[in-house]
């Protein structure tokens, strides 16, 4: 067979296509530096927004440019084939869980659905099947690196001159920003240790001594620990398989005895270990929790799991009531299990496991088995595999965000690129045979210019439109809705702009119905008219949300509380009957979670219920009788009551449990009103001396604290605590007067 060579006539198309998918390749790792403080959730939508408008440009490039030249055409291996598959379990188990549309566009919070993921799976399927020299990853690689250099200089300058890693940089979390910048330096060490030029050795050196400066200044420990046990792991690699007898001899015997020290402290456990493993247990205990619940939702659907993007189901059907103290993390929302082998198993069952450890053991191995075959590049293979474990490592204690999945992908084409080889994308002969395919066919009439460009064009705008521009201006506007000073009108124009798109609307939904549950109603000002529209639109909106998932039990809460919000402003018992509904409903759903008993005790309160009010504050005191703010719900029902002793009783247990009503002048003075009514003059000193220590300049307390004094006919003592008064309120000058002629006449 005669060889054929590339079109002439298609070489500048080429050479356009090429341009876009490296400039855009090189834009879309400028991602984490993306924010926008004007978008809900600011260093999170637009980030992913942006990474994904960048894909979408190259990838339509990357068609055109395969159609035209079939050289670019991807070519699968078995690393791809384990990333399709992968990709394909995610969307198997996304339409057989609990809330497709959710798995499919996930939240502004997040931003890591399936759509999102065909966007990696593109990123990758482009550097894979366009860049095929070892200069092309190379300059890519260092794109990177400069990017993250960017953000930690960003951090330094955040700091004032400080290593200040809080609040992770442009990234926003410090776990999920050390995640991005281990990458980094593991592409840093890379360049570092192969390029043998002056240039190359000074910018990677630089930039991992800037990087790692940074990391070990974060608190985030898990990546920190991954980092230094990448390294080490690094080292031994590169003596193991380094080819040279004796170097390989001292990899083995270190790898003994690290197992030898390790064990010897495990088993033995001297005061600075165990005092150590005794901290780590304590500070770990949110997230053993956590991971209680998400291995009991595994265990009851254990073979699809949830369906991606729907941990939040699994947490609140299985809440710790623990979960509102301390001692738990006072975190009370989880959507992610903070595990990657739990977070799989649970919402994407046995398969979603097995198939994203399949893109980890197919990566290692290739890299292996293509270095042991052709003994170069070693820092290359050695880096990246050791990269895929300390990254999995680490995974085991976070999740990933947009910012460390494309460096992820971006790692996986890399490695696609190292098992694979250097490739001449320049000058290929084409098989003799694709002479007759439809594609060459359509070529040669040149009918492909009426059918590729317009189907390409017409695909991107759409995807560009609905997939990205709708939900960023969604995002800002929910933004609008909620900082909105300028009316409820105005509000519910951004609420219907936040609604517009295709995206999941739970986040709009809540936050309007938030606004209105929280709002300041003042019909002076909204006529009724307006807050009743503004009412049935947001009930419409939170009933779709609660059919699309009936199990969600945060909407259920949440339109509840509205529906009791809507019953205080318009006094519609009908209103008051769905609010008591929802909320027997989310018990259903959330039996051990305290809100809703808290919520439907009020419904009760106002229906007169006083005993089945008392019961149900009762139930979410002891399903964590930790908490403090139960024992003070119930405090107050006993005040309301009449029981004063009780209500006493219960406002001490509050305090005890962690409830500082004493910091709070209102609660405060609910509590003094009953050591008044009680007459216990004793109580009432004891407690007017501790809370003036913490509102030393509250003159009232100081003028409640002589009242006491006089009472218990301490009159020296109310005198000097009446002329604190006046001192601090000059106004209560008369009133303290009189009050102390009262005292002189005693």
């Amino acid at each position: 067979m005669g060889k054929r060579y590339r079109n002439n006539k298609n070489r500048g198309l080429e050479n356009f296509c090429l341009s876009v998918i490296k400039w855009g390749t090189y834009l879309a790792l400028f991602t984490p530096l993306i924010i926008r403080r004007s978008s809900f959730f600011p260093f999170v939508t637009p980030k992913t927004i942006y990474f994904r408008v960048l894909v979408e440009i190259i990838f339509g490039a990357f068609l055109v440019l395969a159609i035209y030249v079939p050289e670019y055409r991807p070519r699968l291996n078995i690393l791809s084939v384990s990333i399709f598959i992968f990709i394909g379990v995610i969307v198997l188990t996304s339409f057989l869980g609990v809330n497709p549309e959710r798995s499919f566009w996930s939240t502004y919070e997040r931003m890591t659905g399936i759509f999102t993921f065909f966007h990696l799976l593109a990123f990758f399927i482009v550097l894979a099947s366009v860049f095929k020299k070892r200069d092309d990853w190379d300059k890519i690689l260092s794109v990177s690196i400069f990017v993250g250099v960017l953000l930690c200089l960003y951090v330094l300058i955040a700091g004032g001159g400080e290593i200040s890693t809080r609040g992770g940089g442009t990234i926003g979390n410090t776990s999920f920003m050390a995640a991005y910048l281990l990458f980094n330096i593991f592409f840093a060490l890379i360049l570092f240790l192969e390029k043998k030029t002056s240039g190359w050795r000074i910018f990677s050196g630089i930039s991992l001594f800037i990087i790692i400066l940074v990391l070990l200044a974060s608190d985030a420990r898990g990546v920190t620990v991954s980092f230094w046990g990448g390294l080490f792991l690094l080292f031994l690699s590169y003596l193991i398989f380094s080819g040279k007898k004796n170097l390989k001899k001292m990899g083995i015997f270190l790898i003994l005895l690290l197992v030898l020290i390790s064990a010897t402290l495990l088993i033995f456990q001297p005061p600075f270990v165990e005092d150590n493993i005794g901290l780590l247990l304590i500070e770990m205990k949110p997230r053993f929790v956590v991971w209680e619940k998400a291995w009991k939702g595994f265990l009851e659907r254990p073979l699809f799991g949830w369906g991606p993007e729907n941990f939040n189901v699994v947490f609140n059907k299985f809440f710790n009531s623990c979960m509102f103290t301390v001692e738990c993390g006072k975190e009370i929302w989880f959507d992610r299990a903070h595990n990657i082998i739990l977070d799989s198993l649970v919402t994407t069952g046995i398969i979603g496991l097995l198939s994203y450890l399949l893109i980890f053991a197919v990566s290692i191995l290739g890299l292996l088995k293509t270095y042991l075959r052709k003994k170069e590049n070693i820092f290359s293979f050695l880096t990246m595999m050791v990269l895929l474990i300390v990254y999995f490592f680490q995974n085991l204690f976070v999740f990933d965000m947009i910012s460390s999945y494309a460096v992820f992908f971006l790692s996986l084409g890399f490695i696609y690129f190292l098992i694979e080889g250097e490739r001449d994308s320049s000058f290929q002969p084409v098989k003799e045979q694709e002479k007759d395919s439809l594609i060459n066919g359509l070529l040669k009439k040149d009918f492909s210019k009426y059918i590729v460009f317009p189907i390409v064009i017409v695909l991107s705008s759409l995807l560009l439109y609905f997939g990205n521009i709708q939900p960023a201006d969604s995002a800002v506007n929910i933004v609008n809705l909620i900082v909105s000073p300028e009316g409820l009108e105005k509000t519910m124009e951004y609420y219907k702009v936040a609604l517009d798109t295709f995206m999941e609307k739970y986040e709009a939904r809540e936050q309007f119905s938030q606004k209105l549950y929280t709002f300041n109603f003042d019909t002076t000002k909204e006529s009724i008219e307006t807050v009743k529209s503004a009412f049935e639109l947001a009930e419409e909106k939170m009933e779709e949300g609660m059919k699309k998932n009936s199990l969600d039990f945060r909407t259920y809460l949440f339109s509840a509380r509205l529906y009791f919000s809507d019953y205080r402003v318009t006094q519609d018992l009908e209103k008051l009957d769905i609010a008591e509904s929802l909320l027997e409903k989310s018990i259903e759903l959330s039996p051990t979670n305290q809100q809703s008993y808290w919520y439907l005790a009020d419904v009760k309160l106002l229906r007169g219920e006083q005993e089945e009010a008392l019961r149900l504050f009762q139930k979410a005191v002891d399903l964590e009788p930790k908490f403090g703010r139960s024992h003070w719900y119930l405090a107050m029902l006993y005040q309301m009551r009449g029981e004063y002793e009780k209500a006493l009783e219960k406002a001490e247990d509050a305090e005890e449990a962690g409830y500082k009503w004493k910091r709070n002048l209102s609660e405060l003075n609910r509590v003094i009103d009953i050591y008044d009514i009680l007459k216990d003059d004793s109580g009432l000193v004891v407690l007017y001396q501790e809370v003036l220590e913490i509102h030393p300049e509250e003159a009232e307390l100081w003028a409640g604290l002589a009242a006491a004094y006089a009472n218990l006919g301490e009159n020296e003592k109310a005198k000097e605590a009446a002329q604190r008064a006046k001192e601090i309120d000059p106004s209560l000058a008369p009133k303290v007067e009189q009050f102390l002629s009262d005292l002189s006449e005693e």
